[in-house]
């Protein structure tokens, strides 16, 4: 297991290390999250990819892609550093995409505050978002001031679901 820690980078810290990168091996990754972060801020749906290969999972609801961008699940949250079930979640997540190829379906935000990309991460047509929340390593988010999820029934019917078989973060709820 490698002792890499996953840390946000200001754009503006990228933008001037893109000239000091040129000629290195760092080169091609700063200009490929350089271009991917202006898709991003502009909210430009043609520029954010469609598929993508997961380098690594940092927890159950977030992943780092190989093109350097981070992709934070849509529609649930799973447990947090220190929480309950928080370790349980991130292998759960692991295990269902680490090194493999997902599509990306977007819903109707396409970023957060934090300059990850939101999606849902699809394999074999499995909605993994769903299929965490299913298995009890995540619940369901509702924003009352938003539009609904797209997938926000199967959501809702899927942790509806983890809670009467009592699975992972509702093991011990009533």
């Amino acid at each position: 297991m490698s002792n890499n820690k996953f840390v946000l980078v200001p754009v503006e810290l990228l933008k001037n290390l893109k000239e000091l990168s040129k000629g290195t091996e760092y080169e091609d990754e700063v200009r490929k999250v350089l271009d991917s972060r202006e898709a991003i801020e502009n909210h430009d749906i043609t520029k954010l990819p469609k598929s993508a290969v997961v380098k690594k999972v940092i927890d159950g609801d977030t992943v780092v892609l190989f093109n350097g961008l981070v992709l934070r699940y849509v529609g649930m949250t799973a447990p947090e550093e220190g929480e309950s079930f928080e370790k349980e979640s991130t292998e759960a997540n692991r295990e269902l995409v680490e090194g493999k190829e997902i599509k990306l379906e977007y819903d109707n935000y396409k970023s957060d505050k934090f300059g990850r990309i939101l999606a849902y991460p699809i394999i074999n047509n499995k909605n993994i978002s769903v299929e965490l929340v299913r298995k009890g390593m995540a619940e369901l988010v509702i924003y009352q001031k938003r539009k609904p999820f797209i997938h926000q029934v199967q959501l809702l019917e899927a942790q509806e679901q983890a809670k009467k078989q009592k699975l992972g973060i509702w093991k011990n709820n009533n």
